[in-house]
């Protein structure tokens, strides 16, 4: 029971000399680090190539949903033309009325979906090329200033990011450039 006792001691004894030891080198090395962030969103949005894609994708959308909305408001019609008249058709006829308007209603749907679908490929395309650019751009940036380390400043492993080292926008003019 003694000897394990000494033993723990000498043990804890030789790691605190140990880790002594070690923080001054470890504070030499975290001083000589150069640490960047860089908020990709924003360089997204703010650079041209993003304005542009974005312009595009919004001109994509609006056509999109134009084309649905009048669908959309077609059905509509048909929909108080069938409360209205559901009265005066026969059953067969307002079968067959209410057989066209679920038909209807299922195509807009599936075109929704559709439409939903491509806007959010088209989405992932213009900006998935972009921030492959701008990962160049900063690995670039990185190696021709001396950065040890560069992070993305919106992900969840950045807790706090002094504005000081915020690089955004030196990316955003290489970019353009």
């Amino acid at each position: 029971d003694t000897f394990m006792r000494r033993r723990f001691t000498l043990t804890t004894l030789a790691l605190t000399v140990a880790v002594a030891l070690a923080l001054p080198t470890l504070r030499v090395a975290a001083a000589d680090m150069k640490v960047g962030i860089v908020d990709l969103q924003r360089a997204l949005n703010e650079s041209s190539a993003g304005k542009k894609a974005k312009d595009q994708f919004k001109g994509e959308f609006d056509k999109m949903q134009n084309g649905l909305k009048s669908e959309k408001d077609s059905l509509d019609r048909l929909k108080e033309d069938l409360d209205k008249k559901s009265t005066v058709l026969s059953d067969d006829q307002k079968k067959a009325k209410m057989e066209d308007f679920e038909r209807r209603r299922r195509d807009l749907r599936r075109k929704l979906e559709d439409s939903d679908a491509e806007l959010r490929k088209k989405d992932q395309e213009l900006t998935g090329s972009i921030l492959k650019d701008l990962a160049v751009v900063i690995q670039e940036i990185g190696e021709r200033e001396g950065y040890t380390l560069i992070l993305e400043n919106s992900s969840s492993s950045v807790l706090y990011g002094s504005k000081s080292i915020d690089i955004t926008d030196s990316v955003i003019k290489a970019f353009d450039a």
